[in-house]
């Protein structure tokens, strides 16, 4: 029997395998037309929705479009008479785009070799860029000169992802002189962010987005900060082409919404006096305010020294910070609001006032041998030799302790610290700055509470010459003057003159219990300390001014118009210590280490023939009131009689929008 070969393929005969081929083919095109049609329907069904609702054509243009803020020019701040103290301006930058940069270290580097920045410089540059968006410029050095402008310009085609570019930004015009009172504004911090996320809420996101943006700045001081809702503005934005990668390709013209600026706030603050104001403190650390006595309005609210607040608004370098930060006379820090100080002799005035409240009659007063016996303890007068017989005009205007330490013994310290709060001090000033203090007034009851021991009789003494544990704010100080110099009205301040939501001030109330007969007295005092034989402020009140017969305005005094009726102001001098004098005593000011001296204060109203403005000036460790504080008092005091400020007509923030709309 022969053996069979392997058979290879197929065993069934051949029409059957036709039939079976032929069944598979018809299995799969029922099967391939189902999906087609499935495929078919379905986008049959997307373009029916879609010629609906857009929803999927939206979901296209998302890929293709991008959203851009557009950050809104803040809103401007004006003095009274419409001078521009904060602006926005345009500020030129280098940034750089990551998704188009290859060495990101290399490109900063030669950034910063062209521009001449140092080693951490680029180290620094380099973390912001990681940190920023990629697909969107990331500012790295803000504020350039032209000259630097120009430099990165001629360079940018071997600089691939860097760009030179200007943008919008917040400017002061005045720098040092309005640091305080204006404020800055900042980059927001992620401390800022993480506020706004805290409730987890979507307009929480979209805020946290907009704070994310290179280009937005916040009020981080003064009244930047306080009225940041008022001057911010409001957001526009700009839908931009963007390419696959996200790099912007071009822009949709009629998908774009314009920022809208800011309001303008009007200050009551007169350019000319802040200037002259922090010009005369030269070297010297303190405050100096102007205020209108009737309607509050702070004409002056200088601190000094001043800082400039251009330098926060892209970012202040860690050796400038230092530089301020470090300084002991704190030019970050508002002495006007924040300050609080021993009103020392100035006080003498309340003291005055509470003792006539208590029954001291008119030709009450005391022998002065330049010290007083009390409790076992010797309390000096400023004058060693002592006063002599003095009453109350002679002793403001001689400035005796003696006297007011008895006076404070016979009114007590429960009505002078009443008086003293009737004149303002210790009282919470809302000037629309952040930080502001109220100091302290005690008494007898807050000494219980917070000292836990009785007051004593040498207490009420240091009380007498406004002493120990009570301090002031050196607006407090402008405010007490202010009132003394109306006669009794509780006059407020104010440092916004017109802005959305605020009004014309009220009219101040009469102040109780304070009588005219009593406010007199210590008035008179206070003139004599500027203009009579004796007076310790004579420097301070030889204005060199008279007034004109014909229009009554103040006018600098010559021999052909000296006879006219000169122009006197009335103030009173005061010097607080900062510690026990001990081995100190009798030392000229000078020898002693700065923190150490005692700080210089003045206050004042005039023109005495009818009185409009009060002035108050804190030196701090400045010695002697007379010798330091009050000529800083003279020169500010006689530009503003001179000026008048009051009665000119000041800018109307309406006319002032109105000519900056026109003018963009």
């Amino acid at each position: 029997m022969s053996k069979r070969g392997k058979t290879v393929g197929s065993t069934l005969p051949k029409r059957d395998v036709n039939v079976i081929f032929s069944r598979r083919a018809a299995l799969l095109s029922f099967v391939g037309a189902g999906v087609l049609g499935t495929i078919l329907f379905r986008m049959a069904q997307l373009q029916a929705t879609n010629l609906i609702s857009r929803e999927y054509s939206a979901a296209a243009d998302e890929n293709r479009f991008d959203t851009r803020i557009i950050a809104p020019p803040r809103g401007v701040i004006y003095d009274r008479f419409g001078t521009v103290l904060a602006q926005t301006s345009k500020d030129y930058q280098v940034s750089i785009l990551r998704s188009e940069v290859e060495d990101l270290e290399e490109a900063v580097g030669r950034v910063g070799q062209i521009l001449g920045q140092t080693a951490e410089w680029a180290r620094r540059a380099v973390i912001k860029v990681r940190g920023g968006q990629r697909y969107e410029p990331v500012p790295i050095l803000e504020g350039l000169t032209w000259e630097q402008f120009n430099a990165i310009n001629v360079r940018l085609p071997e600089l691939r992802g860097v760009i030179a570019n200007s943008a919008d930004v917040r400017a002061y015009p005045y720098d040092i002189v309005y640091g305080h009172p204006i404020g800055y504004v900042q980059k927001p911090t992620q401390r800022d962010i993480d506020r706004v996320l805290e409730d987890g809420s979507p307009e929480g996101e979209r805020r946290a987005t907009y704070l994310r943006n290179p280009h937005v700045r916040v009020g981080k001081a003064g009244l930047e900060a306080t009225m940041e809702q008022t001057l911010h503005g409001e957001a526009g934005w700009r839908k931009v082409i963007v390419n696959a990668r996200g790099v912007e390709m071009g822009e949709d013209v009629e998908e774009r919404k314009e920022p809208v600026r800011g309001s303008g706030v009007v200050l009551t603050i007169d350019h000319e006096l802040q200037r002259t104001a922090m010009q005369n403190f030269g070297e010297h650390s303190g405050a100096a305010i102007v205020m209108d006595i009737y309607n509050g309005d702070l004409l002056v609210m200088a601190s000094a020294p001043g800082f400039d607040p251009n330098l926060f608004v892209n970012g202040i370098g860690q050796a400038d910070f230092d530089a301020y930060n470090l300084d002991e006379k704190k030019p970050l820090f508002d002495k006007v609001v924040t300050g609080v100080y021993p009103p020392g002799s100035t006080f003498k005035m309340i003291v005055g006032i509470a003792a006539k409240q208590a029954g001291v009659s008119d030709d009450w007063s005391v022998s002065c041998s330049g010290a007083y016996p009390y409790g076992g303890r010797t309390f000096h007068c400023w004058a060693r030799g002592g006063h002599g017989r003095v009453n109350l005009h002679n002793a403001i205007k001689w400035s005796c302790d003696v006297y007011f330490y008895q006076a404070a013994l016979q009114a007590g310290p429960e009505r002078i610290a009443a008086v003293a709060r009737q004149f303002g001090l210790g009282e919470h000033f809302d000037v629309s700055v952040p930080n502001i203090r109220s100091g302290l007034i005690p008494d007898p009851t807050w000494w219980r509470e917070n000292r836990n021991e009785g007051w004593t009789g040498g207490l009420t003494l240091n009380y007498g010459i406004g002493q120990g544990a009570m301090g002031v704010t050196p607006l407090q100080l402008a405010v007490m003057a202010a009132r003394l110099g109306n006669n009794g009205l509780a006059v407020a301040p104010r440092l916004v003159r017109e802005a959305p939501g605020v009004g014309e001030p009220a009219q101040p109330p009469h102040m109780n219990g304070v009588e005219a007969e009593y406010l007199a007295r210590v008035r008179d005092g206070m003139y004599g300390v500027c203009n009579e034989p004796g007076g310790t402020a004579l420097r301070a009140g030889n204005l060199e001014l008279v007034r004109h017969p014909e229009t009554g305005a103040a006018v600098m005094k010559t021999p052909e118009n000296s006879a006219w009726q000169p122009v006197q102001i009335a103030g009173k001098t005061g010097t607080a210590q900062v510690r026990a004098l001990g081995n100190n005593r009798g030392r000229h000011f000078s020898t002693i280490e700065w923190k150490y001296r005692d700080h210089a204060l003045f206050c004042c109203f005039g023109p005495w023939h009818e009185p409009r403005y009060a002035c108050a000036v804190v030196v701090e460790h400045g010695g002697a009131g007379s010798a330091v504080a009050g000529p800083i008092a003279k020169e500010v005091m006689k530009a503003t009689l001179l000026r008048d400020p009051s009665r000119r007509p000041a800018a109307r923030l309406a006319q002032l929008e109105d000519n900056l709309s026109r003018n963009a």
